[in-house]
């Protein structure tokens, strides 16, 4: 007799794709970000009870709240939305609409961490998600902002008459200069 073991593993991959809302051809504030998230079961049982934890977070590390998701969007034959078969793969999506005040810290930051349980099992199996775009493993993937900077300055007069009932010599003219950043940067 010869025991056997399988190895239990998932696989995730998070990539990105954003939408400009605001026809600017700028990865800016309005801006859609539609999320793709693909788990695999790279292992050689099945799992079950698969759940999704989502962090979103801006360039400062603040964290953000996704607009919808993560979504569950199909899988393959025999597979579930919380259960994957031995070479099974689910998708699902989520969305963020790139918030004003997340704008101007210049990125986008998602990741996700994907559990399982081995099926007839308490025994979990985890995975964090890779940014198909990058080599690196387990990182986040990030949306850069396209910087944007402009400034409107705004300059008002206002005369005080010394007396004469005429704007003339004499009079004092206060000047009020506004600066208002309208970039992202």
């Amino acid at each position: 007799v010869v025991q056997t073991s399988a190895e239990a593993s998932i696989n995730v991959i998070k990539s990105a794709t954003v939408s400009d809302v605001n026809a600017n051809s700028l990865t800016d504030a309005g801006d859609i970000i539609t999320y793709t998230i693909v788990v695999s079961n790279t292992g050689g049982v099945p799992v079950e009870q698969l759940s999704l934890n989502d962090s979103l977070k801006d360039g400062n590390d603040a964290a953000l709240t996704l607009d919808s998701g993560p979504t569950f969007v199909s899988a393959t034959t025999s597979s579930t939305s919380s259960t994957l078969v031995i070479g099974g793969v689910a998708s699902f999506t989520a969305v963020y609409t790139i918030g004003l005040e997340a704008s101007y810290t210049g990125s986008i930051k998602n990741q996700v961490v994907a559990t399982a349980k081995i099926q007839g099992t308490n025994t979990d199996v985890t995975d964090t998600s890779d940014d198909p775009n990058t080599a690196a493993a387990n990182d986040q993937t990030i949306v850069t902002i396209d910087p944007f900077s402009t400034i409107e300055v705004t300059k008002t007069a206002s005369v005080t008459d010394e007396g004469d009932g005429y704007i003339g010599k004499g009079d004092v003219i206060n000047y009020t200069i506004t600066v208002k950043n309208n970039g992202n940067v």
